[in-house]
């Protein structure tokens, strides 16, 4: 009897140091798999950050028994970035949008984590499960966008475009505007006649050109040229080879054109001192005439002017080419942002944990919670079984204030989520739901669209955009490794841009010419054909990689 007490004493002794360590390793071994966590997380671009009686956070909280601590982007986010890196300082989540927070070993591992706890998000990423992969084999974030199920029934268009507010082509009686100088032509026309709007100056053009976001600055002429969306450079589609556009002449020719521009008063001076608010505040004021950007980056700025009833003076895009002869690639067949996700650090207090509920997260009941609201409250069923939305709950849905508080915006744009359709087959997000979709449809878009006979600003760019090619896009490839004879480079040449652009564009015309020879020439100094080869070393690798795949 004593040996047997004995025993299980020592049994249990045992337990509880094996325990012990497992929790050690894992961090709830001996827990509630599912117990209380708040997880922090690192937000790479600056975002408004949900109210604390959120109501979709209230619900996260209560399901899942997670809260989050956000510590977002203030400032330069390489100057934060290597400030986390050289204190080895993380938060449990990291966003990533390039590979140094990885070269840093910043974060771990996630496909042995997911393959014993997370089969949703296993079966979320199938399609591109190999293309995660980093060059060592390892899985370190998960793509937090253009990850589709079944059919993409979207009409919506985010991305490149030149836009145009709707009003300036309603006056001119919607011209078929093809060109860069017809689009100029058709902005300065409307300046002219309107000098003012809302009691302030007219603003012809502006560009936004405040710190990572300067590519509205120098990315145009790629699409005026004809070019998809290959970020720093095009690819010739036969040989292969990757060619900066920097200083070509097609990046010349735009410069050239805006130079003109400037000379004559038409481009927004303030651009090249305000910061990233004060270009959203411009638009939100209904004033800016014409701009080159993606969508999701002024979209704050124009869906302010739909919520103050000016939804007039919304912007369209418009697939702008150099000359008539140029067959426009802005628009692209979907495709999953391979080089954008959100990470586990290695300081992240309870991998396992994080995993769990990024599994549950990404459930498809918990996704339609997300993307359509709670039923019940911001939408239900019809007696066929159909979802639709009264006209206050759609009202509420396209209110920033009201999707603030309501909505979890801050985590629908930092962790994955679905697009595309559910099991069932309707849409992702239910305003593309056709009667919703037709209820949504305001009058100015429904005259803009039958004006170019096109049913959505998606097809206002491409009806029908070809295929993409093998590597497409060169951007989502990975950053060159800091301390590379590229990553310098393009740091450097990133540096004569600031400077030099922005000279080019405000200097006299009698000074373009000598200005931008300077340019090229510095812009060579800068190790340009460094970059050009890490480049064409990457599209190569990943052309042989994604044959097989």
């Amino acid at each position: 009897m004593k040996k047997a007490v004995l025993t299980i004493t020592a049994l249990l002794m045992i337990a509880g140091v094996l325990c012990a360590t497992g929790e050690q390793d894992t961090g709830a071994a001996n827990r509630d798999p599912l117990y209380p966590i708040t997880i922090s997380v690192y937000t790479q671009q600056p975002r408004q950050q949900p109210p604390a009686n959120n109501k979709i956070d209230a619900l996260i909280k209560e399901r899942f028994k997670v809260s989050f601590s956000w510590d977002i982007l203030v400032g330069d986010s390489i100057q934060k970035r290597g400030i986390m890196i050289a204190s080895g300082d993380y938060p449990d989540l990291i966003e990533i949008n390039e590979t140094a927070f990885i070269d840093a070993g910043a974060c771990i591992p996630l496909e042995d984590l997911i393959e014993q706890y997370g089969p949703n998000i296993k079966a979320h990423y199938a399609d591109v499960w190999e293309k995660m992969k980093s060059p060592d084999g390892h899985i370190y974030y998960l793509i937090n966008w253009g990850i589709y199920h079944g059919l993409n029934q979207s009409p919506y268009y985010g991305d490149s475009a030149l836009w145009v507010q709707k009003e300036v082509l309603k006056e001119a009686g919607y011209p078929r505007i093809v060109t860069m100088d017809e689009y100029f032509d058709l902005l300065i026309a409307y300046a002219k006649k309107h000098p003012t709007i809302n009691g302030l100056p007219t603003i012809p053009f502006t560009i936004l050109t405040y710190d990572w976001h300067a590519f509205c600055m120098w990315n145009p002429p790629n699409f005026l040229a004809g070019y998809p969306n290959e970020g720093n450079g095009t690819v010739d589609p036969v040989t292969h080879k990757y060619t900066n556009f920097f200083t070509q002449d097609i990046s010349k020719r735009w410069f050239k054109k805006l130079n003109e521009l400037n000379a004559q008063g038409y481009i927004d001076k303030s651009a090249f001192v305000d910061n990233y608010d004060q270009y959203l505040a411009k638009i939100a004021s209904g004033r800016v005439l014409g701009l080159h950007d993606q969508r999701w980056q002024f979209a704050q700025g124009d869906d302010a002017l739909r919520d103050q009833n000016m939804y007039n003076r919304t912007m369209a895009p418009l697939p702008i080419v150099f000359d008539r002869n140029i067959r426009p690639r802005y628009r692209n067949i979907p495709i999953p942002n391979i080089g954008r996700g959100v990470g586990i650090s290695v300081k992240a207090k309870d991998p396992v944990r994080i995993i769990r509920f990024l599994n549950e997260w990404l459930s498809e009941d918990w996704q339609r919670v997300i993307e359509w609201g709670v039923e019940g409250e911001d939408w239900q069923r019809n007696a066929k079984g159909e979802p639709y939305r009264t006209p206050s709950q759609r009202a509420n849905w396209e209110n920033q204030i009201w999707q603030l508080r309501n909505r979890e915006m801050l985590l629908r744009e930092v962790l994955p989520t679905w697009e595309g359709s559910w099991s069932d087959g309707y849409p992702t997000l239910l305003e593309d739901y056709y009667p919703e979709r037709e209820a949504l449809t305001r009058p100015e878009d429904k005259e803009l669209w039958a004006a170019y006979g096109v049913t959505s600003n998606a097809e206002l760019m491409d009806k029908s955009p070809p295929p993409n090619a093998l590597w497409f896009p060169t951007w989502s490839m990975p950053n060159p490794p800091d301390g590379s004879k590229a990553q310098i480079a393009q740091q450097r040449y990133e540096q004569v841009m600031r400077k030099y652009l922005p000279q080019v564009i405000l200097a006299q015309p009698a000074q373009f010419e000598s200005l931008w020879a300077e340019y090229v020439r510095e812009m060579g100094k800068a190790g340009m054909a460094d970059y050009e080869a890490y480049m064409q070393e990457q599209l190569n690798l990943r052309i042989k990689l994604w044959s097989a795949k």
